[in-house]
Protein backbone atom coordinates (compact mmCIF):
# COMPACT_ATOMS: atom_id res chain seq x y z
CA UNK A 1 0.00 0.00 0.00
CA UNK A 2 0.98 3.70 -0.68
CA UNK A 3 1.87 5.50 2.51
CA UNK A 4 -0.22 9.11 2.61
CA UNK A 5 1.43 9.64 5.69
CA UNK A 6 5.42 8.97 7.45
CA UNK A 7 5.88 10.60 10.80
CA UNK A 8 9.10 10.62 12.65
CA UNK A 9 9.95 11.59 16.35
CA UNK A 10 12.51 10.69 18.71
CA UNK A 11 10.83 9.32 22.63
CA UNK A 12 12.09 12.00 24.67
CA UNK A 13 11.46 12.77 28.33
CA UNK A 14 9.22 15.40 27.29
CA UNK A 15 7.42 12.57 24.97
CA UNK A 16 6.66 10.46 27.91
CA UNK A 17 5.99 13.21 30.16
CA UNK A 18 2.73 14.40 27.24
CA UNK A 19 1.55 11.17 26.34
CA UNK A 20 1.25 9.95 30.42
CA UNK A 21 -0.51 12.93 31.08
CA UNK A 22 -3.20 12.42 28.81
CA UNK A 23 -3.05 8.72 30.22
CA UNK A 24 -3.75 9.74 33.83
CA UNK A 25 -5.31 13.22 33.72
CA UNK A 26 -7.35 13.14 30.13
CA UNK A 27 -9.55 10.08 30.66
CA UNK A 28 -13.26 10.60 31.11
CA UNK A 29 -13.23 8.93 33.77
CA UNK A 30 -10.04 10.48 35.69
CA UNK A 31 -11.88 13.99 34.91
CA UNK A 32 -15.16 12.77 36.75
CA UNK A 33 -13.48 11.20 39.90
CA UNK A 34 -11.38 14.29 40.09
CA UNK A 35 -14.63 16.67 39.63
CA UNK A 36 -16.18 14.73 42.26
CA UNK A 37 -12.87 15.22 44.55
CA UNK A 38 -12.93 19.41 43.57
CA UNK A 39 -17.21 19.55 44.70
CA UNK A 40 -16.19 17.42 47.59
CA UNK A 41 -13.26 20.04 48.72
CA UNK A 42 -15.32 22.39 48.21
CA UNK A 43 -17.92 21.47 50.30
CA UNK A 44 -15.36 20.46 52.80
CA UNK A 45 -13.93 23.61 53.01
CA UNK A 46 -16.83 26.01 53.09
CA UNK A 47 -18.17 23.54 56.13
CA UNK A 48 -14.94 24.44 58.08
CA UNK A 49 -15.88 28.16 57.13
CA UNK A 50 -19.59 28.16 57.83
CA UNK A 51 -19.64 25.45 60.43
CA UNK A 52 -23.67 26.56 61.02
CA UNK A 53 -24.35 26.12 57.17
CA UNK A 54 -23.55 22.31 56.28
CA UNK A 55 -24.12 21.10 59.79
CA UNK A 56 -21.05 19.02 59.44
CA UNK A 57 -18.50 18.93 62.27
CA UNK A 58 -14.80 20.16 62.21
CA UNK A 59 -12.67 17.00 62.52
CA UNK A 60 -14.87 15.17 59.80
CA UNK A 61 -14.08 18.30 57.81
CA UNK A 62 -10.23 18.18 58.26
CA UNK A 63 -10.46 14.10 57.60
CA UNK A 64 -12.39 14.74 54.14
CA UNK A 65 -9.72 17.15 53.03
CA UNK A 66 -7.03 15.35 54.09
CA UNK A 67 -7.89 12.18 52.26
CA UNK A 68 -8.83 14.05 49.81
CA UNK A 69 -5.40 15.65 49.02
CA UNK A 70 -3.77 12.17 50.01
CA UNK A 71 -5.23 10.78 46.68
CA UNK A 72 -4.51 13.76 44.30
CA UNK A 73 -1.21 13.14 45.77
CA UNK A 74 -0.65 9.89 44.54
CA UNK A 75 -2.36 10.23 41.44
CA UNK A 76 0.71 12.45 40.66
CA UNK A 77 2.82 10.14 42.44
CA UNK A 78 1.99 7.49 39.85
CA UNK A 79 2.03 9.89 37.12
CA UNK A 80 5.23 10.35 37.73
CA UNK A 81 6.53 7.18 38.52
CA UNK A 82 5.27 5.99 35.44
CA UNK A 83 6.33 8.28 33.12
CA UNK A 84 10.07 7.84 34.66
CA UNK A 85 10.24 4.22 34.41
CA UNK A 86 8.81 4.10 31.18
CA UNK A 87 11.60 6.57 29.80
CA UNK A 88 14.33 4.43 31.79
CA UNK A 89 13.21 1.22 30.32
CA UNK A 90 13.48 3.00 26.65
CA UNK A 91 16.61 3.78 27.47
CA UNK A 92 17.72 0.30 28.87
CA UNK A 93 16.42 -1.30 26.15
CA UNK A 94 18.14 0.70 22.83
CA UNK A 95 21.52 0.57 25.11
CA UNK A 96 21.50 4.20 26.77
CA UNK A 97 19.90 5.68 23.30
CA UNK A 98 16.02 6.92 23.03
CA UNK A 99 13.53 5.02 20.45
CA UNK A 100 13.29 6.31 17.38
CA UNK A 101 9.59 6.33 16.09
CA UNK A 102 8.50 6.11 12.89
CA UNK A 103 4.37 5.64 11.91
CA UNK A 104 3.41 5.31 8.35
CA UNK A 105 0.06 5.89 7.92
CA UNK A 106 -1.67 4.13 4.71
CA UNK A 107 -5.72 4.53 3.54
CA UNK A 108 -6.47 1.18 5.14
CA UNK A 109 -3.83 0.80 8.65
CA UNK A 110 -0.63 2.11 10.45
CA UNK A 111 2.78 0.38 10.80
CA UNK A 112 4.43 1.29 13.46
CA UNK A 113 8.54 1.18 13.41
CA UNK A 114 10.75 1.11 16.73
CA UNK A 115 14.45 1.93 15.78
CA UNK A 116 13.69 0.90 11.91
CA UNK A 117 11.94 -2.39 13.08
CA UNK A 118 7.93 -3.01 12.46
CA UNK A 119 6.43 -3.47 15.61
CA UNK A 120 3.06 -3.41 14.95
CA UNK A 121 0.18 -3.08 11.95
CA UNK A 122 -3.22 -1.58 13.32
CA UNK A 123 -6.56 -1.42 10.67
CA UNK A 124 -7.98 1.95 10.93
CA UNK A 125 -11.28 0.18 11.74
CA UNK A 126 -9.75 -0.78 14.77
CA UNK A 127 -8.78 3.02 15.67
CA UNK A 128 -11.58 4.50 18.18
CA UNK A 129 -10.40 8.29 18.21
CA UNK A 130 -8.07 10.98 17.65
CA UNK A 131 -6.53 12.31 21.06
CA UNK A 132 -4.53 16.08 20.15
CA UNK A 133 -2.01 17.24 22.83
CA UNK A 134 0.18 20.32 22.84
CA UNK A 135 2.65 18.50 20.37
CA UNK A 136 1.08 15.43 19.56
CA UNK A 137 -1.79 13.01 18.14
CA UNK A 138 -2.56 10.49 19.59
CA UNK A 139 -4.94 7.54 17.95
CA UNK A 140 -6.60 5.19 20.17
CA UNK A 141 -7.33 2.07 19.40
CA UNK A 142 -10.47 -0.43 20.48
CA UNK A 143 -7.69 -2.80 22.55
CA UNK A 144 -7.04 0.97 24.35
CA UNK A 145 -3.39 1.20 22.67
CA UNK A 146 -2.01 4.12 21.89
CA UNK A 147 0.16 5.18 18.67
CA UNK A 148 1.53 9.08 18.76
CA UNK A 149 1.99 10.71 16.12
CA UNK A 150 4.11 14.91 16.56
CA UNK A 151 2.42 16.93 15.22
CA UNK A 152 6.18 18.50 14.01
CA UNK A 153 7.38 15.22 12.77
CA UNK A 154 5.46 14.55 9.39
CA UNK A 155 7.99 14.22 6.76
CA UNK A 156 5.43 12.91 4.02
CA UNK A 157 2.10 14.78 4.01
CA UNK A 158 1.63 17.34 6.87
CA UNK A 159 -0.23 18.11 9.99
CA UNK A 160 -3.10 20.08 8.42
CA UNK A 161 -3.33 17.00 5.80
CA UNK A 162 -3.33 14.64 8.37
CA UNK A 163 -6.09 16.36 10.31
CA UNK A 164 -8.39 16.13 7.17
CA UNK A 165 -7.44 12.24 6.68
CA UNK A 166 -8.79 11.39 9.98
CA UNK A 167 -11.64 13.51 9.66
CA UNK A 168 -13.04 12.07 6.69
CA UNK A 169 -12.04 8.51 8.69
CA UNK A 170 -14.53 10.46 11.74
CA UNK A 171 -11.38 10.14 13.90
CA UNK A 172 -11.41 13.57 14.62
CA UNK A 173 -13.29 16.35 15.11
Amino acid sequence: MEAFFENKFICTKDYYTEYYKYIYFKKPLIIIINLILCIGLLINVLSIIFPDLLMENFETSVANIASILVIWCVEIYVFVRNKDLAYKKDLEKNKGNPTEMQIVVTKEDIDVYTNTEKISNIDFKNIEKTVKTKNYYILISKAKLGIALKKDGFTKGTQNQFEEFLRKKNLFK
